[in-house]
């Protein structure tokens, strides 16, 4: 094999003196197990030693030696290029879909474009780079057949917050995106979904719909390079016909904003332990509330704590002091915890809250802190203990009966799993059961979701049916119109997650089609997101961390029928960019109570619930929804446009 030619898959960062910092950076992205497209890279020093001819034959054979096929991605990597102050961005050439005849030259005309002006003056303006941190390695990769191409910083570029991504999305190669050439579609990606940021007259709802399925996998990917590399990255990224998602070029942020870090006094009051008086205001706060009710009422609930936070302005802050005293021995061994701001309620119109496991719960915390304290010198947060649960549900009081809805794992009332059905009198006696079998369970461990295989159905004995009846009477003395969130550890003990104080608009009597999640009559064309695994990490994260509110709808859209799995909670997102009068949904599984659902009632989305449907409708079929006949039929284009 051509040696001279490190393929890119043995590369790291210690190599970037050798084959510059491009290359080096792919490297990287292989070793994270990211599909990096096939490729080798010809280093300057060996360039040097190369006429045309004499490279023309080394060239094909490495290529022949490692089985690559044309097209090729023909592509700089200097020593300089790519760094943590100068990216070098555009300064020297690349060039796209070479064939194998034209490889020398392109890669020699490559290399030269470390001689052109606007590189001596770039390297000036940056500070003065010079000499060998010019000489350009090249590299030599097969070209990405890219439907779509984009570019995510893993931090957002405006305000430097590391939780916020932002992408931006063309159609076809990227070389449109980068030179600038096409206005691109462009979205703040969060844990729980996206906000369209700029739209173009070329992105459709369907270029919509597809970024949404892909956004979970964008992050996770996204969140996986910057903890490799230990700081925000400005990924460049292809997505090929069946989505996948290929990384071409990695690199740090060079132009973030600086966040200047505060120093904060901490004090920390055991929930359990305190009375109403000693916690003030805050008794009265969202999950402190919970426990001081679910105590009263005799419910089993998770350990929680209250942290009260008071900036120290005379003190300099550095990374390891900013938040003193660290938090108490048993807060910190608490293997999961959920951070949620308590005291303001929101910021900047949002929830902030963070999950966190044992092992980073020091830096979570801190994380929080910054992330408040850049605008309060005094806040509140509150730290819930999250206990795990073999299964979970929701239940809430429809008159004389109680609805209840089970599913294995964590936190099914999201909406993230087909759940079994339970209707019960208000002593808790069953009346009635729909069972449905299950095909996957989430398991939160070390702060990650987990998922299983499980094809069972969910069941509650008669003992737990009388224990969410229980707590269904306590939540109704203290809330207007609760749901209450419930779990079942791994021994049988029944213990409270939430409870959920509903709109006056949920207090109708339950209704006897459970199919029939938010009443109406729809016609519109078919959107389908079937990117499941993804929406259901999303929706489960969405309780984890920082929850920011929908932007206002921007206004009169196409009318759709979005087709999913489930009532996922991230399809909210993708929800609240549109006129709530512009959609409807239909769901192959459906949960009466999740999240979702309750949210369509209120804005008077229609949805049901019909899994014929969701098996045979298509991308962009005319199909009118009817609640009241249960059924979705196809509607003409005539008929569409009345």
């Amino acid at each position: 094999m051509t040696t001279e030619f490190p393929e890119l898959s043995s590369l790291t960062e210690n190599d970037r003196q050798r084959v510059g910092g491009k290359a080096a950076g792919l490297g990287e992205l292989h070793d994270l197990g990211l599909p990096v497209p096939r490729g080798f890279v010809v280093p300057a020093d060996v360039l040097a030693m190369q006429d045309e001819s004499g490279l023309a034959k080394l060239l094909e054979s490495a290529i022949a030696e490692r089985g690559l096929c044309p097209p090729f991605a023909v592509r700089s990597s200097a020593v300089a290029e790519d760094g943590a102050h100068a990216s070098f961005a555009g300064q020297f050439a690349t060039e796209l879909g070479v064939s194998g005849t034209g490889l020398a030259g392109a890669v020699l005309r490559c290399a030269s474009s470390a001689d052109h002006q606007n590189v001596s003056y770039y390297a000036e303006a940056v500070g003065g780079q010079q000499g060998d941190h010019l000489r350009v390695s090249v590299i030599v990769q097969e070209l990405v057949a890219a439907d779509l191409s984009a570019v995510m910083f893993t931090a957002d570029p405006l305000t430097g917050d590391p939780d916020t991504y932002v992408l931006e999305v063309v159609r076809g190669p990227g070389a449109s995106l980068v030179g600038g050439m096409t206005e691109p579609f462009t979205v703040r990606v969060f844990a729980d979904g996206m906000e369209v940021v700029n739209r173009p007259d070329w992105a459709d709802t369907r270029i919509e719909a597809r970024v949404l399925g892909l956004s979970g996998r964008l992050r996770a990917m996204g969140r996986a390079i910057t903890r490799h590399r230990g700081a925000p990255q400005d990924v460049e990224l292809c997505v090929t016909a069946d989505d996948l998602v290929i990384p071409v070029q990695t690199r740090a942020i060079t132009s973030l904003p600086s966040t200047a870090r505060r120093s904060f006094t901490l004090r920390y009051v055991e929930v359990g332990l305190a009375t109403r008086s000693a916690l003030g205001d805050l008794a009265e706060r969202d999950k402190v509330r919970l426990r001081m009710v679910a105590e009263s009422g005799g419910l089993s609930v998770g350990r929680a704590w209250i942290i009260c936070a008071a900036a120290t302005p005379d003190r300099c802050s550095t990374s390891g002091d900013s938040v003193d005293p660290p938090p108490p021995a048993d807060l910190r061994a608490v293997p999961q915890i959920s951070f949620v701001l308590q005291d303001p309620a929101r910021l900047s119109g949002a929830i902030v809250r963070r999950f966190s496991a044992a092992a980073g719960r020091i830096a979570d915390l801190e994380a929080m802190v910054q992330i408040v304290g850049r605008a309060h010198d005094r806040f509140a947060l509150i730290a819930t203990e999250i206990r795990q649960a073999r299964l979970s549900g929701v239940a809430r009081r429809f008159g004389e009966k109680i609805l209840i809805e089970v599913g294995f794992g964590a936190f099914v009332p999201k909406g993230v799993v087909a759940t079994s059905q339970y209707v019960c009198s208000l002593d808790g006696e069953i009346l009635q059961c729909e069972p449905t079998v299950q095909e996957h369970l989430f398991l939160i461990e070390d702060g990650q979701a987990r998922t299983e295989r499980i094809d069972q159905v969910p069941e509650l004995s008669a003992a737990h049916c009388r224990s969410v009846a229980k707590a269904v009477e306590v939540a109704n003395e203290h809330y207007i119109n609760p749901s209450v969130e419930f779990g079942v550890d791994e021994p049988g003990t029944f213990f409270l997650i939430d409870f959920v104080e509903e709109s006056a608009e949920g207090a109708e009597p339950r209704p006897d089609n459970l199919s029939v999640l938010s009443p109406g009559h729809f016609r519109g064309r078919v959107v389908r997101v079937e990117d499941d695994q993804v929406l259901m990490h999303d929706s489960l994260d969405a309780h984890f961390h920082n929850d920011r509110p929908g932007d206002e709808s921007t206004g009169s859209d196409d009318p759709v029928v979005v087709v999913a799995r489930l009532p996922y909670l991230s399809l909210e997102r993708f929800m609240r960019q549109r006129d709530p009068r512009s959609m409807a949904f239909v769901f192959r599984n459906g949960s009466y109570l999740s999240h979702l659902s309750i949210v369509l009632r209120e804005l008077g989305i229609p949805a049901i619930v019909d899994a014929e449907a969701y098996e045979a409708l298509r991308v962009d079929e005319h199909v009118v929804v009817d609640t009241g006949s249960g059924k979705v039929s196809t509607a003409s284009r005539h008929e569409e446009a009345r």
